[in-house]
């Protein structure tokens, strides 16, 4: 027979497993139910954003294609379209074309490209420089004096006495005077420059008439005497005449020519007084 105590323990011990078995039922169902609580609860993300469009203007691109047109006469480099320099709708606009400055046009300009290649000579090579100057103008001043002013037939010896002095004797002794000058009486105010018109009036137009004369009468070959009587039958004519014209002449001289220009300048009023120094030279000595 069954023992009536043990029935009784197992009785008593259903209602408690099923208890353990409707909680481990609903466990999970409850663990299950917290988890759109835990969902509301969290913080919702933020959302992402585009990035704002960069400026071009003080950006480090713009500044490196200011530079770019500031540093260079052309600009090169610098791809066309989006903005870039020198094409499409960038800075410089256009259809990509090219900005340049005035160097190009220094090269489809004659005149500019042979005063530009003169003065590099000029720097480079003074002395010789200086009396290729001085022959030319003597040699335009002699051709201007027998062409339109004498109109007789042409003398190609006087023109190589005349061409010749300026290259051998006033180029030269013109780069020594001047720039002797110029580092003894330093300054263009109204002092140095009145200093400097006297001194080359003075002391140095006689000078240059004893070299003149002397040179071209040498060349003529009638003697030591015809060299003496013609530099002083002719000198006193040619400083007086050089009053008339160098003193302003040289007031502007000093005053605002370069002292690498002196001698160019010079000759350039020079021509003119050439024509005057050609008439003169070739006067007969024993008729003057």
């Amino acid at each position: 027979a069954d023992d009536p105590h043990r029935n009784t323990s197992k009785v008593t011990a259903m209602p408690g497993r099923l208890l353990f078995s409707v909680a481990l039922l609903l466990a999970p169902a409850s663990a299950l139910l917290r988890q759109p609580a835990l969902l509301r609860t969290a913080p919702a993300a933020a959302p992402l954003r585009a990035a704002a469009p960069q400026m071009i203007l003080g950006s480090k691109t713009f500044r490196k294609a200011v530079l770019c047109v500031r540093r260079s006469s052309t600009i090169k480099g610098c791809s066309p379209g989006d903005g870039s320099v020198g094409g499409g709708s960038g800075v410089g606009g256009g259809n990509g074309a090219q900005m340049s400055a005035g160097g190009d046009d220094d090269e489809s300009n004659p005149f500019a490209s042979a005063w530009k290649k003169y003065n590099e000579l000029l720097d480079d090579k003074p002395l010789l420089m200086k009396a290729f100057t001085s022959f030319l103008g003597f040699a335009i001043g002699d051709i201007l004096a027998q062409i339109f002013i004498q109109k007789q037939d042409f003398d190609w010896y006087r023109l190589f006495r005349l061409a010749s002095f300026g290259f051998l004797v006033h180029g030269t002794s013109s780069h020594w005077f001047y720039g002797m000058l110029d580092s003894a009486i330093p300054g263009k105010g109204a002092q140095p420059v009145f200093t400097k018109v006297f001194i080359d009036q003075v002391l140095w137009n006689p000078i240059f008439g004893i070299m003149f004369f002397s040179y071209v009468a040498c060349l003529e070959w009638k003697g030591l005497q015809y060299v003496i009587d013609k530099t002083r039958n002719e000198l006193l004519t040619q400083v007086t005449g050089s009053w008339k014209v160098w003193p302003l002449a040289h007031a502007i001289n000093f005053r605002f020519i370069p002292s690498s220009q002196r001698v160019l300048y010079i000759n350039s009023i020079q021509i003119g007084y050439n024509c005057f120094l050609s008439l003169i030279s070739n006067r007969d000595a024993e008729a003057a």
